[in-house]
């Protein structure tokens, strides 16, 4: 069986799983929630052909992006009007984003250990495109609940190492030899704490669960922007100043549009 037909048939099971989850009664939804995550990342595994292969490292790198989407955008399209056409179009757009995540991770897997190959630059931009979608959508759904300020950070926290997770091992593949000689969790846990530090600040920011979701998403860019130049040795001081004058633009429009009435 080749990659495209293992990758479609994948997507399809997928979708199918979205779509029922999606049309669970909200009571089942945190159950459905389990299962589905569960099925995406088997049929991640079925798909790459990593379900025997691989380290435990790489086999949960390859599903964080599957499985955070199917996460995000699943709480996401929950919100949304139950009609039969929201819901055909959000799985139709699910399915869509899983083959292209199937496309990124085949090529994140031969470029480990190998040379680079020569698409691995778009992939690693269209991947870094579909985490900032997925932080978007996690975030939205964690602000639409409404949780105490200190449960926000928590979550904040958790999405945020998983997102720096996935950027320190889409980043090193490309390494000679891996990151093997990067701190891990320095990479991951300090950038995650920051961003977490801003979900705190956004529970008291009068910015509303858009805006305030759309700025996380922005400071988590900035970070990962700043983690992959770090990561590969080159933060040259024109790239931080660059970040830097970005950064500060950011929290001048957050202070600006603020309305405090």
């Amino acid at each position: 069986m080749s990659k495209k037909i293992r990758y479609l048939i994948s997507s399809l099971v997928a979708v199918a799983g979205f779509y029922l989850f999606v049309n669970l009664p909200y009571s089942s939804h945190y159950y459905g929630l389990l299962v589905g995550v569960v099925l995406v990342a088997f049929c991640f595994w079925f798909g790459l052909g990593i379900i025997f292969s691989q380290s435990l490292y790489i086999r949960l790198m390859s599903v964080v992006l599957p499985i955070g989407f199917f996460v995000g955008f699943g709480l996401f399209s929950a919100l949304l009007p139950q009609t039969f056409l929201t819901v055909f179009l959000t799985s139709i757009f699910f399915g869509m984003m899983a083959y292209v995540i199937f496309l990124v991770e085949n090529l994140f897997l031969v470029a480990i250990g190998n040379r680079t190959p020569p698409l691995y630059r778009a992939a690693f931009t269209v991947g870094l495109m579909i985490v900032l979608l997925m932080a978007f959508f996690l975030f939205d759904s964690l602000f639409s609940f409404k949780l105490i300020y200190w449960l926000n950070a928590i979550f904040v926290f958790l999405i945020s190492s998983l997102i720096f997770m996935y950027i320190f091992y889409s980043v090193t593949i490309e390494l000679p030899d891996d990151g093997k000689d990067k701190n891990f969790w320095a990479y991951v846990l300090v950038p995650s704490f920051l961003i977490s530090q801003l979900g705190l600040v956004f529970s008291f920011w009068p910015v509303g669960i858009f805006k305030g979701s759309i700025y996380l998403v922005a400071f988590v860019y900035i970070v990962a922007s700043l983690v992959q130049l770090e990561l590969r040795s080159r933060l040259f001081k024109k790239n931080w100043l660059t970040f830097a004058w970005i950064t500060l633009s950011i929290i001048l429009g957050i202070v600006i549009t603020t309305s405090w009435r």
